[in-house]
């Protein structure tokens, strides 16, 4: 089986789309859909359903992903063996979270580059947050990903960061701002600015407030964790946040402790704890200590 073909299949799909994956592969759009013909045709059946408007993994496709991933791995590995000094080759794909500047993502991605140039190094965020992200980990749609939640699932690996305990936020002139400490009932009523569902700090609120059978009204939703705390000083809501955010924040903001809950989450590096990791996600792992700023909130 032709490791190009294999490559090429991996890029599609990730991009689910023939312009971005072909622009990815430094080839043309019908060269691409060429190579995944001859490769369905070898296989005997369709990887991809297309349309005018779409192109998405059937069934075999979604199978198929992760055993490509393990093959093109596996000839790296082969290839490595034989080869003077085992260089590195392949691909890695790596998902990050917005608004992340803990870690020094530009001067990581460089440091690798410079000593593993022959590894393409593919960096992508994901809309769905880390559900999205996790979920493309499950799938082998991407090898690593910096993720902030409290994942329990046997078939996950998590290299933890930083922890957190989320403390409400509000702004000093807030009526509950004077207090030492608040509860979920306390704060139920209030307005609140926070990320979308799916988003790994948004899923651990909820299930405090769930815990405590407390409902509450979510007014403004953004993706970026670090810009709530702008929302949270203009009067436009509440948030329950890591308390670093607060004290880190242009505008002053007081981070009350939630005394009956005190909700964490884990700001951490996921990556699969079923199929073996690639070397070249070694070799990224072993470089991210070295990007971290302990100076940053997140």
């Amino acid at each position: 089986m032709d490791e190009r073909r294999l490559a090429s299949f991996v890029v599609l799909a990730q991009e689910l789309n023939f312009t971005r994956a072909a622009r990815r592969l430094h080839m043309t759009q019908s060269t691409l859909s060429a190579a995944m013909k001859a490769l369905e045709a070898e296989l005997g059946v369709e990887l991809f359903a297309r349309s005018t408007r779409s192109v998405n993994l059937t069934e075999a496709g979604w199978a198929f992903l992760p055993r490509a991933r393990d093959a093109i791995e596996a000839i790296d590995a082969a290839r490595a063996a034989v080869e003077p000094g085992g260089e590195l080759r392949g691909q890695l794909v790596v998902g990050m979270l917005q608004g992340l500047t803990m870690v020094d993502l530009p001067a990581l991605a460089g440091d690798f580059h410079r000593r593993h140039p022959q590894v393409r190094l593919h960096l992508e965020t994901s809309r769905r947050g880390t559900a999205g992200l996790v979920e493309d980990i499950r799938h082998g749609r991407i090898d690593v990903a910096f993720a902030g939640t409290s994942i329990e699932d046997a078939r996950l690996r998590v290299v933890p960061l930083r922890s957190y305990t989320l403390h409400l936020v509000v702004p000093p002139e807030h009526p509950l701002a004077d207090r030492d400490a608040v509860t979920m009932r306390d704060i139920a009523e209030e307005t609140f600015i926070d990320m979308p569902p799916g988003f790994g700090q948004r899923a651990v609120v909820d299930e405090a407030f769930a815990r405590h059978a407390q409902t509450r009204t979510v007014l403004v939703e953004v993706t970026d964790l670090t810009t709530i705390p702008a929302y949270v000083a203009q009067g436009l809501g509440v948030a329950v946040l890591p308390a670093e955010l607060a004290t880190s924040a242009a505008t002053p903001l007081t981070a009350i402790p939630i005394a009956d809950e005190a909700p964490t989450w884990t700001l951490g590096i996921v990556l699969s704890a079923v199929r073996p990791p690639p070397r070249a996600v070694h070799a990224f792992l072993d470089q991210v200590q070295h990007h971290i700023r302990p100076d940053r909130a997140f």
